[in-house]
């Protein structure tokens, strides 16, 4: 039985120019997915299945020259002859290829992020297991994952090779995590041995010779990195700048950023207030402050916080919760009021433990299926309440952890990730009869954070917390995150500060005027420092997708309707905002044409 080769779609070309840049595309594609193959399997494309990404001397060497000559190839290209939907395509296969070369000569992961290993070894496995248990390509999928394997001991070494002086808080990160990736091998993998019987003994020896390879990388992550990892976690003004750019694929400049989400992030904290101060003198009938400004914020609303965030799920509960009260209740007030068409419930969706590779990086993620296989699960992940080894301090923890994720941020949480947030935003993007491969593959985050933050802001306006201040209280709460996100990710890495002033900083930041948790604000000062401009993408998504509110609504008047607005957005695919403002505002592009498949 044999596993059928992916065809990459060719969309529908207007012309002889834009046919000769799909050819070019096509090898385009295919051979960076050959140079990374693993992200190859994440992507449905499985004609590399079987291999493991080279990070030998020689390899690097190779994929930097590919990259470089691909550049100067779509770069030569002539776009004034192209439709508006194959120039989005040429732009983000540049992006692609910049990001790359500026990943290669400038960032080097290889050597500086051993989260780059961990995150080849998890996705490397876990994407070719994720099939339906009576799928029939289990053989040929097994047989990948075996000469996959084969490789895991020469990728550890390679990266032991390269591994250099990494920041601490990478290290010690990764050393957290790996034990994760050993436990997949040792006891989520031999469930599947029954799926393939023929190789059932060359899976187990090899199996066993991945754990033995990846417990003496533990060692070497806890021992010998650790010891010499005294690299800085800040990117600087410069590499943070131009990361950024490859990041949000946006006109936004660093410095107007910063400046609106710092009006943001004052505007709505004066709105809590307004929510607060009625609840408050419910709660606290005897409470007065003298306070005033900011300082009668953070007092009046924190008291109310505290308060309403005792009712929360516990530890045996929160999964639970959200897959059987607020995932039907999210869906259900959609319906009710007409945001948008829903997928139908058929669909493979699952509430599911985030994968241990990536558990404790956030709160939540959603996993769309890969743009090859769209008829794969899409899965809405919940991490684990973060451990320590220490009883009573993980107790402690474990009660922040749930405080800050109440029965309210839960909904809020899920709203964002599954519906109408992530979920909902790629189930059209994965389903667009305009957007071709490139437009899937080269997904824009900017625009995925950005709908989902809106999602969030169109539910309660249309009155999902009506009669129910203290949901949208904490709502609001939770959306505080996406200017203060912003506003860490610039200053943590391009302002001068010692470690200790910038954790102190961050924290005051997020505690006091953010009102999070304990676990919540170290939680997201770890992340800030080793996700360098990925928190940024919330709010200027936002911002670009908000902005782009008001001017279909200028644009429409009186016929403005909200759900058409929603479904005509969702339907470019997932690119950045600025491209979906040129196709709604200045093109009237018709299914299936324009880059359409």
């Amino acid at each position: 039985m044999t596993d059928a080769l992916p065809a990459i779609p060719r969309p529908r070309a207007h012309g002889p120019d834009e046919t000769r840049f799909y050819v070019e595309a096509e090898r385009y594609l295919d051979m960076s997915l050959r140079l990374n193959p693993v992200a190859a399997t994440y992507y449905g494309y499985h004609r590399y299945d079987g291999e493991i990404d080279d990070y030998s001397p020689e390899g690097i060497r190779r994929r930097l020259a590919f990259y470089e000559e691909a550049e100067t190839l779509f770069t030569s290209i002539d776009r004034s002859r192209m439709s508006l939907g194959a120039v989005i395509d040429l732009d983000l296969i540049l992006n692609d290829i910049r990001a790359s070369i500026f990943s290669a000569r400038r960032l080097r992961p290889h050597e500086n992020d051993p989260g780059h290993y961990n995150e080849i070894l998890g996705y490397g496995t876990l994407f070719l297991t994720i099939l339906h248990e009576s799928d029939p390509a289990w053989p040929v999928r097994l047989a990948s994952l075996l000469s996959r394997m084969r490789g895991i001991p020469k990728l550890l070494s390679e990266a032991r090779g390269n591994l250099r002086n990494p920041p601490r808080v990478l290290t010690q990160f990764i050393a957290q995590q790996n034990p994760a990736t050993i436990n997949f091998f040792r006891e989520t993998l031999p469930k599947l041995w029954d799926r393939a019987p023929e190789l059932r003994a060359q899976l187990e020896a090899e199996s066993r010779k991945a754990i033995a390879a990846l417990e003496d990388y533990q060692k070497f992550l806890e021992g010998e990195l650790l010891a010499r990892s005294t690299g800085d976690w800040r990117l600087g003004g410069e590499l943070w700048t131009e990361k950024l750019r490859h990041t949000l694929q946006s006109d936004l400049h660093p410095r107007e950023i910063v400046e609106r989400a710092w009006k943001r992030l004052r505007s709505e904290r004066e709105a809590m207030l307004a929510i607060a101060e009625p609840l408050h003198a419910r709660i606290f009938p005897q409470h007065t402050h003298a306070e005033r400004g900011d300082e009668l914020i953070n007092v009046v609303v924190k008291e109310v916080i505290g308060e309403i965030s005792k009712r929360h799920s516990t530890p045996e509960t929160l999964f639970k919760d959200v897959k059987e009260k607020w995932v039907p209740r999210t869906k259900a007030f959609i319906r009710r009021a007409g945001l948008l068409t829903l997928p139908p419930d058929s669909d493979d969706f699952v509430v599911e433990n985030t994968p241990g590779f990536l558990d404790g990086l956030a709160v939540a993620f959603f996993q769309p299926p890969p743009a090859f296989e769209p008829h794969l699960k899409k899965s809405y992940w919940i991490s684990s309440i973060p451990k320590t080894g220490d009883p009573a301090r993980d107790a402690g923890r474990a009660e922040s952890f749930l405080r800050e994720y109440n029965d309210y941020g839960l909904q809020s949480l899920t709203i964002h990730e599954a519906l109408p947030g992530h979920y909902v935003q790629f189930w059209y993007a994965m389903n667009s009869p305009y957007a071709s491969i490139y437009k899937k593959i080269y997904a824009n985050n900017t625009f995925a954070e950005g709908w989902a933050v809106l999602a969030e802001e169109q539910m309660f306006a249309s009155g999902y917390a009506d009669g129910e201040p203290e949901c949208l209280l904490i709502h609001k709460k939770i959306n505080l995150r996406t200017p203060i996100n912003a506003i860490l990710d610039a200053r943590l890495h391009t302002e001068p500060m010692s470690d200790e002033q910038a954790d102190e900083w961050a924290l005051d930041l997020m505690q006091r005027y953010g009102f999070q948790e304990e676990a919540e604000a170290s939680g997201k000062l770890r992340r800030a420092k080793i996700t360098a401009t990925q928190l940024s993408t919330y709010f200027v998504g936002y911002v670009e997708l908000s902005d782009l509110v008001q001017s279909w609504k200028e644009r429409k008047g009186p016929a403005f309707s909200l759900k058409e607005f929603n479904e005509r957005v969702l339907s470019f695919g997932t690119i950045p905002p600025r491209d979906v403002k040129r196709l709604m505002l200045e093109e009237e592009p018709v299914p299936g044409s324009a880059g359409g498949p």
